[in-house]
């Protein structure tokens, strides 16, 4: 009798482990398959996870069909996620299965004008033709919606040609590249000669600074990759990163080859890609964070760009991190591993100094680009001598000297919003959200929002709780430094680019293609725009508060700063035009600031690491959190009170046990745990076992994040 292993998908029923199912002779049901069974008195679905040729069930059902089957690597994958992602298999499969769709993608249409020209049309189609040829590519549903008009007319376009499918433009017009520099083809000829030609797996931390080509060497070993017979992803953090490299990857290879994956992307889209490489007709996917799972069956080289970024490791269940993923999965291809980084990661780098990865250096800019001066303003200073505005003098100055030469600025406020506070100086009473231990941030319009769980309010004119017009916006974001700018430079324009002006992928690349082309003077945004980016007019780049990262509760508050400030001042001085960064901060002796203005990665990474060896943290140790939520108190402290319990028999260094900064989040109390152990094979076994004796009910939720990145 053919016995299947089921793991049931996590929608259907919470169960960590797999339920036996007799397979029909009918059936094919490899390892991998996705197939449908029944469960209780429902049919539900799961995966086939292993065969068996017996059971212990007296009764065994059988399964009722099998359909696509996902890769016998990722599910070895799932089960090694499972342990180090602290999260059932069931979680982890779910992570890799294919998107869900039936049906085609949607198309947007565009005017044919050569067919506009000689075509018969009614006045309704007229109308139409018209009406799209003055606007961007529209779906026929929402042309059918602008015009009030039935689809047969749209319809109708098609079929005599007049309205085709629009095709995406590379908006960028980026420079080709020559030759490579020097450094450029050491790093290459140094990964082929520590992989036998490419023919062997390996791992690299390739640390370059910014600047100097790390993104030619990525596109050299994917031509020699493919041209091998195998295939390539890259890795990048954040959508508003894809564009400007996929443009490069496609000036090399062109578009049919390539594929993007990013959650940016409709449904239907994402399903038909994923199905492309499944036919194996993509050789090299791009993509965030979830197209580590891409399903290419012979991977010959993983690159993951800008590794340091928290963005690669996923806050939500499963919390794996893409750099481990990708590690798994090119040891299992025996392919090549590329981590990227002119800021690399603490526990990346000691790795490379311990032997575990080989360290790859590229120190200089690539020929032509000028130094980057570099600059502190203490506001402290600024304030004492009775400048109480926004910009230091040396900011706006430089700002006006920059413009005046017809060349461009990047201003860079990890916040945004108009005012992260809202107080009243008469009693006390700030604007807070309801479902959260935070305040609401105030944004245009007098609207408050929580940047949590969209909870929203209107700024009243008095308080309202004492009646006072003494309310009083305290601190700054994006949009207030906006509209600062707008006061100052009123013939300038500005693109702000942050979440709330750019929701969208298309959105993204459009205000920084736009800003690419020259159509705005001075780029204005949050973190998206401080990495990865490359403007060649861009000259100055100001930062406008540089510490707003050291307040925050975490071990890497630090590293986070050093990174964010290299990374934005690594956006100018990329031509031969000079470039300057000016760092508006209150701590201007905090040495992560120092150590980034003087561009000195080895001296931060000395004192950081000495700082983290007296703390015990990481890289010198390994951390856990279990983070337990209720929407009723009473519940939590019940459980907590049962995870006490266990806990007196682990052997697990527990660090911290308490509320978190964000003690409520969306509607639910937070208690939370952080451990310390070495960060072995046994260890994390260790959580494991911990995670699957902790009881919940349908209030109470837990969950497990190895390695974690978020604190709060």
């Amino acid at each position: 009798m053919r016995v299947a292993k089921v793991v049931i998908f996590n929608k259907y029923a919470d169960l960590d482990g797999t339920l036996d199912y007799r397979i029909p002779p009918h059936v094919n049901a490899p390892v991998g398959a996705i197939v449908k069974v029944p469960l209780q008195a429902r049919v539900v679905e799961g995966i086939v996870f292993a065969h068996s040729e017996d059971t212990a069930v007296a009764e065994l059902r059988d399964i009722i069909a099998a359909g696509p089957c996902l890769p016998r690597e990722l599910v070895e994958l799932a089960d090694w996620l499972a342990v180090r992602a602290g999260c059932s298999v069931a979680a982890a499969v779910t992570a890799m299965l294919p998107p869900r769709f039936h049906g085609n993608p949607p198309v947007r249409w565009r005017v044919d004008e050569k067919a506009l020209a000689v075509a018969e049309l009614t006045e309704k189609q007229r109308q139409a033709a018209d009406f799209l040829r003055r606007r961007r590519p529209m779906l026929k549903a929402e042309l059918s919606r602008a015009l009030g008009i039935p689809k047969g007319v749209i319809d109708k376009l098609v079929e005599k040609g007049v309205l085709i499918p629009a095709v995406a433009d590379d908006p960028w017009d980026l420079e080709e590249v020559v030759a490579l520099t020097a450094a450029q083809q050491a790093a290459i000829s140094s990964i082929e000669a520590k992989t036998n030609g490419l023919r062997q797996g390996g791992e690299f931390l390739l640390y370059g600074v910014t600047g100097s080509g790390k993104t030619q060497v990525y596109i050299n070993l994917a031509r020699k990759v493919l041209q091998a017979g195998r295939q390539a992803l890259v890795l990048v953090p954040e959508i508003a990163l894809t564009s400007q490299l996929v443009a490069r990857f496609r000036m090399e290879f062109g578009a049919a080859d390539i594929v993007l994956l990013h959650s940016g992307l409709s449904a239907s889209v994402r399903a038909e890609d994923w199905q492309k490489i499944v036919r194996g007709q993509a050789s090299i996917v791009i993509g965030t964070r979830s197209a580590v799972f891409a399903p290419l069956s012979n991977l010959g080289l993983i690159v993951v760009d800008e590794e340091h970024e928290p963005a690669y490791k996923q806050e939500e269940v499963p919390r794996y991190h893409a750099r481990d993923v990708a590690l798994f999965r090119a040891r299992w291809h025996k392919g090549i591993l590329v981590l990227g980084s002119a800021t690399p990661s603490l526990e990346s780098y000691t790795r490379a100094m311990r032997g575990r990865y080989h360290l790859i250096a590229m120190p200089q800019r690539v020929s032509g680009h000028t130094p980057v001066t570099a600059e502190i303003v203490d506001m402290r200073a600024e304030l004492r001598q009775g400048n109480r505005d926004i910009f230091s003098r040396a900011l706006r100055q430089a700002l006006e000297e920059t413009l005046a030469r017809n060349e461009q600025a990047l201003l860079f406020l990890n916040r945004r919003g108009v005012a992260p506070t809202v107080l009243c100086r008469n009693c006390g009473f700030k604007y807070s959200c309801p479902n959260c231990s935070t305040a609401l941030t105030l944004h245009g319009d007098g609207k408050l929002l929580c940047h949590h769980c969209g909870a929203r309010a209107l700024l009243a004119q008095n308080c309202p709780q004492c009646g006072s017009k003494y309310l009083r916006q305290l601190g700054l974001g994006t949009e207030k430094l906006e509209a600062r700018l707008k006061e100052i430079f009123p013939h300038t324009a500005v693109c702000r680019l942050d979440r709330d002006t750019a929701a969208s992928a298309a959105d993204k690349e459009r205000y920084l293609s736009g800003f690419y082309r020259q159509e705005s003077g001075i780029l204005l945004g949050t973190q998206m725009i401080a990495k990865g980016l490359d403007f060649p007019r861009v000259t100055l780049v100001g930062i406008v508060l540089a510490d707003l990262s050291l307040g925050m509760p975490d071990f890497r508050a630090g590293e986070r700063t050093f990174q964010l400030i290299t990374q934005a001042a690594g956006r100018t001085g990329r031509s031969k035009r000079n470039g300057r960064v000016i760092v508006q901060t209150y701590q201007p002796e905090h040495y992560s600031i120092r150590f980034a203005l003087d561009g000195d990665y080895e001296g931060f990474y000395r004192y950081e690491l000495r700082q983290r060896k007296a703390a015990g943290m990481p890289p010198f140790s390994a951390l856990t959190r279990i983070l337990v939520s209720s929407p009723e108190q009473e519940n939590l402290l019940a459980h907590v009170r049962r995870i006490n319990d266990l806990l007196a028999g682990s052997n697990l260094e527990l660090l911290y046990s308490g509320p978190p900064p964000l003690e409520k989040l969306k509607g639910r109390y937070r208690w939370h745990y952080l451990f310390r152990h070495s960060g072995s094979r046994a260890d994390w076994l260790a959580v494991h076992a911990l995670h699957r004796e902790i009881s919940t009910d349908r209030q109470c939720r837990v969950v497990i994040d190895n390695n974690p990145y978020n604190f709060m």
